[in-house]
C-alpha cells in the first residue's frame, strides 16, 4: 500500500493511506521520551481531525524499552479522544522480545484494573505480526 507521509521527526514516521483511511505511526527508535511520544500522538490528532480515519495501525516493532506512564496516557487519554472522532480500530505490532510483550500484557492489566470506567471496551484492538497483516484486519 502506498502512504502519504504527514509527519517525520526522529522518534517515528507518521503517514496515512487517504483511500483506505489507514494512518501508521512506524516507530523508528528503541525508545521515544514521554513528551515526544505526546508530541508524535498530537501529530495523530492533527491527521484524524483533518481526514476520516477509520484504522490506525501502531508499529512498535523498534522499541525496546517499555515506558508505562506514556502507555497509560495513550490508552486512558488520546485514545479517547480518538473514540470522539470516531477512531475505534486500533492496530498494534509488538517487537518480537517476549519480555517487552508481556511488560505490555502486565501494564494493560494495570490500566485495566486502575481505570474500571476506561474506554477500551469500546475499541476494536488487535496485535499483528505485520503491517500488511494489520492493513487486511
Amino acid at each position: 500500500m502506498e502512504y502519504i507521509n504527514f509527519y517525520s521527526n526522529k522518534y517515528a514516521d507518521i503517514s496515512f493511506h487517504q483511500a483506505n483511511k489507514i494512518a501508521l505511526l512506524n516507530c523508528k527508535v528503541n525508545f521515544i521520551p514521554e513528551k515526544e511520544f505526546q508530541l508524535l500522538f498530537g501529530k495523530m490528532t492533527e491527521l484524524v481531525k483533518k481526514y476520516p480515519i477509520y484504522k490506525f495501525i501502531f508499529d512498535k516493532r523498534a522499541l525496546t524499552i517499555f515506558h508505562q506512564p506514556s502507555m497509560e496516557w495513550y490508552h486512558l487519554v488520546w485514545k479517547k479522544e480518538m473514540l470522539a472522532y470516531g477512531l475505534k480500530c486500533h492496530r498494534k505490532i509488538l517487537p518480537a522480545d517476549l519480555i517487552f510483550r508481556k511488560s505490555v500484557e502486565i501494564g494493560k492489566a494495570k490500566i485495566l484494573k486502575e481505570n474500571p470506567d476506561n474506554i477500551l471496551h469500546l475499541l476494536d484492538i488487535q496485535y499483528f505480526e505485520s503491517v500488511e497483516e494489520a492493513e487486511n484486519s
